[in-house]
């Protein structure tokens, strides 16, 4: 089971979440069909959204979305405050090979946007957005986290792929230090981060989500949520049909006047959805009957 726990390390003013999302990325690996190196992209910025998600409230939701000039192009994944994600790749058929014995995330995103945006059940989105620092994804929502929401954070993501192609391995953890926290002990993880193997490394040698938050931070965590992880689209025929509106009343015109069908697949579970020719009269007479 795919797991997200947040915690706060013993008697210190530390916040502390970890993921293990494996099942998950590789979900989206099958749906989206994903080469290794956008495999790895995709999976990392999946991870990223459910760390964020893990500061929602009740009925709250966070898109996390990468758009780079590298040959991936853009990224899109979208959590809520249950940890039910999806998310998609505009190219999915991208691998680059590696750059020093890991997959070129980096050089697959290229220079960009980290758009972040937050649905916090008001009449309009928080929207927060930075240059790309690295495209490695982690070091970009650190940097966010500290530029957009003031937030000083460690973030660290990892996702190993096997040589069939499949994940193996996915997750990362999410350090947060809090007011009056003492110079020696942010040294002292300063130091410990620099330290530790990968976050896929510790997941492949068999460790907890517990175990990781412990490791990144050198001292007892105590949990206080735990929260499956689940790949999750929430899509159906009528959102389908209330997005259609958006095109506009000479878009449907044309189609009703051919008397052609439509066909729409979701971009994050890539359902398809067949639309009559007597929804789209209808959606048409929609626009009629308001003007």
């Amino acid at each position: 089971m795919d797991l997200l726990l947040k915690g706060m390390v013993k008697d210190e003013p530390i916040l502390v979440v970890g993921l293990i999302d494996t099942d998950t990325v590789e979900k989206a690996r099958v749906i989206h069909d994903t080469y290794p190196t956008a495999t790895a992209a995709l999976g990392r910025v999946i991870s990223g959204s459910i760390l964020l998600s893990s500061i929602l409230k009740y009925g709250q939701k966070v898109v996390l979305q990468v758009a780079g000039d590298g040959p991936l192009r853009g990224i899109v994944a979208e959590t809520d405050w249950l940890c039910r994600v999806r998310g998609y790749i505009k190219r999915p058929h991208i691998h680059l090979g590696l750059k020093e014995g890991k997959l070129d995330v980096g050089r697959g995103i290229g220079k960009g946007f980290l758009n972040v945006l937050k649905d916090l059940g008001l009449r309009e989105y928080y929207r927060g957005i930075v240059p790309l620092q690295t495209g490695e994804i982690a070091t970009d929502i650190a940097y966010y986290l500290n530029v957009s929401e003031q937030i000083p954070a460690a973030v660290s993501l990892g996702v190993f792929i096997d040589s069939d192609n499949s994940v193996k391995a996915s997750g990362g953890f999410m350090i947060h230090t809090l007011p009056n926290l003492e110079d020696e002990i942010i040294g002292f993880l300063e130091r410990k981060l620099k330290e530790i193997p990968p976050v896929s490394t510790m997941i492949l040698n068999g460790l907890s989500p517990k175990e990781i938050m412990e490791e990144a931070v050198g001292l007892p965590v105590e949990i206080s949520e735990s929260k499956e992880v689940l790949y999750h689209c929430p899509c159906t025929k009528d959102r389908v049909l209330d997005s259609i509106i958006v095109l506009g009343r000479k878009d449907i015109e044309e189609l009703v006047i051919k008397g052609e069908v439509l066909n729409v697949q979701c971009e994050f579970c890539k359902k398809e959805y067949v639309v009559s020719q007597e929804e789209l009269s209808s959606i048409l007479h929609y626009f009629v009957s308001h003007n």
